[in-house]
């Protein structure tokens, strides 16, 4: 298991001009300068913490057939650092409440305790014109578990999003449409982007147990069944690993000594 010092972002980005989708995490988050390092740390410092990511992995669903193959490296741990989460729309310029909504979702930022993120790709059916007709393609799976320091329910926002936005018309691509669609009783949406001729996928969302410990998924090039089957199968996991827990997944480090004035 890897812990490293990051910012983790996830984000869910629809290119409409290439008609692309594309799903992601990003560990490119700078850190401070300033930033004291494990051996410069002020004498006023708060007792160190361990974080078991053990449990944190526990809570993920690996299994091939439901989110495909894990990359490597399978699975990546995190501590100590704020979860962001965006769906940004290039080419489509949303108005009103879904772009209020959509702009307190590319907003959010929230300290984690730690967590962990894991990568999988699954074969799907390349549809593309210039493509054989059995031929298939890479999509990527993307799931985070983390836990986060204060309780919040931060996955509610994907309830409304599709409500708000419902269809987007493109002004820049003509004849291309977004379309959100909630994905049935779970905090997730499926986003589709059309141009007419070709449509590209997205489902993004997540869930909550405790208002502590949370998932985030984002899957391309998935239908709304797969996403409620894939998502679902996440979710309860996610809750069968977290529901008895309320107590923090940090516990103070046995060899870490209070600070003194």
């Amino acid at each position: 298991m890897c812990v490293k010092r990051r910012v983790l972002r996830f984000s869910a980005l629809a290119a409409v001009g290439l008609l692309g989708l594309a799903a992601c995490a990003s560990d490119d988050g700078e850190q401070p300068d300033s930033a004291p390092t494990d051996n410069e740390a002020p004498a006023t410092s708060p007792v160190a913490t361990e974080v078991d990511l053990d449990q944190f992995a526990a809570a993920l669903v690996t299994d091939a057939e439901v989110v495909g193959v894990a990359q490597d490296p399978p699975i990546e741990g995190f501590a100590d650092d704020p979860v962001t989460m965006y769906l940004t729309l290039s080419e489509f310029e949303p108005t009103g409440r879904c772009a209020s909504l959509l702009e307190e979702l590319n907003s959010f930022s929230a300290p984690a305790v730690g967590g962990v993120s894991a990568k999988f790709i699954r074969e799907v059916p390349d549809r593309s014109e210039e493509s054989a007709s059995q031929a298939t393609r890479g999509a990527a799976v993307e799931t985070m578990i983390f836990e986060t320091t204060e309780l919040t329910e931060p996955m509610a926002i994907y309830r409304d999003i599709p409500n708000a936005c419902e269809t987007l018309t493109s002004s820049e691509v003509e004849g291309a449409e977004a379309t959100f669609t909630k994905v049935p009783g779970l905090d997730a949406l499926h986003l589709e982007i059309s141009d007419g001729q070709d449509v590209e996928s997205l489902a993004v969302g997540g869930s909550s147990v405790n208002a502590r410990f949370h998932m985030y998924m984002t899957a391309e090039q998935v239908t709304l069944q797969q996403a409620q089957d894939m998502f679902g199968a996440q979710a309860e996991k996610l809750q069968e690993t977290f529901r008895d827990r309320v107590d923090s997944a940090a516990t103070p480090s046995p060899t870490a000594e209070p600070s003194t004035e």
